[in-house]
């Protein structure tokens, strides 16, 4: 009887994990559960995004502003690890390179954000079975984030940008993460829209052109991974069960089988 249970559990909640029962008892597909993490930019384009990829995932992207890579880390198990998804796609970096002039610091030094990095996908990969995916932190245009800017102590610059970026793709080659160029898509866009049409009066933020190609660029990798992930989920499942009912035959066959 103990066998019998425990292969109706795995078997419903491989099912559980892999459809959904409709009014008709016909099973449908599970939709895979994907979590968006970043700064405004990410705000600006996940709309975008949940409707781009609405018959293929569910797309979740926490409201609050992800800010820098501490930030990240200190609530990945609330935006990430408790929601338990498929697909993780995540940025931070703007808010790190924030330089304040009078200590002559970043917000978060280069060497704290590799650590913090590597620390997130570390979390991520030791609490979930997510697919990781990192996106590169987005241009700068140096002149309009100066003059929309004055007054405040910090300062915004492209410089500082790619330098993060430097640091995170360097990170996530070593950690085997799949990188989303979204600072090149926006830097270098197809003809004939120009880099400035991307970004909006402040230098930081996008516009709605903007928006939509960073939109495409993350719906695509994300529709890239979800077939995959979709089947190792499903082979696992099928492993699992299978295996139980290998045990149930070999106890039958020992005399231990009292079912």
């Amino acid at each position: 009887m103990r066998s019998t249970i425990l292969t109706l559990v795995m078997f419903t909640a491989c099912s559980s994990a892999n459809s959904q029962v409709t009014t008709d008892s016909k099973p449908q597909p599970r939709v895979p559960k994907v979590i968006l993490v970043g700064d405004s930019i990410r705000l600006s384009y996940a709309p975008l995004v949940a409707e781009k990829l609405a018959s293929e995932a569910t797309i979740v992207s926490p409201a609050a502003n992800g800010g820098d890579s501490s930030n990240v880390l200190k609530n990945v198990q609330k935006w990430i690890i408790s929601e338990q998804p498929e697909i993780v796609h995540f940025n931070c970096g703007i808010h790190d390179t924030k330089y304040f002039e009078a200590s002559g610091k970043f917000q978060i030094s280069p060497q704290q954000y590799e650590q913090n990095l590597r620390a997130i996908v570390e979390r991520i990969r030791g609490e979930t079975k997510a697919t990781i995916l990192f996106a590169t932190s987005t241009p700068i245009l140096d002149e309009r984030a100066a003059a929309t800017r004055q007054g405040r102590d910090y300062v915004l610059t492209n410089a500082a940008i790619t330098q993060y970026n430097e640091i995170a793709v360097r990170v996530m080659a070593e950690l085997k993460v799949p990188v989303n160029d979204l600072n090149a898509r926006l830097s270098m866009p197809k003809p004939p829209a120009e880099p400035d049409q991307m970004i909006g009066a402040d230098g930081v933020h996008l516009t709605d052109a903007g928006k939509v190609i960073l939109a495409d660029a993350v719906a695509e990798l994300i529709a890239s991974h979800l077939k995959t992930t979709s089947i190792d989920r499903d082979q696992w499942c099928s492993r699992q069960i299978l295996g139980e009912r290998r045990s149930r035959r070999s106890a039958d066959r020992a005399g231990q089988w009292h079912g």
